[in-house]
């Protein structure tokens, strides 16, 4: 025999205890949030030089092999 499915009294009763459940979650963390708030952490621009020096050595590294590598 097939399992009987719940009455709709059960499953909206399930799921408001689960909405409730996650309003009350969610105020907790609300609350939390307000005492102690989490800053941002500083934002550091990229090193400019740095990148330009990766693309300068690797522009050379492909001239290099261009004129360097014996062609087949």
């Amino acid at each position: 025999m097939a399992n009987p499915e719940p009455g709709p009294g059960f499953a909206s009763a399930g799921k408001d205890f689960v909405e409730s459940d996650l309003e009350r979650l969610m105020s907790e963390a609300r609350e939390a949030q307000v005492e102690s708030p989490v800053e941002d952490a500083p934002v550091k621009p990229p090193n400019v030089l740095a990148w330009a020096g990766v693309a300068i050595s690797l522009v050379l590294i492909s001239v290099a092999i261009h004129f360097f590598w014996p062609a087949s």
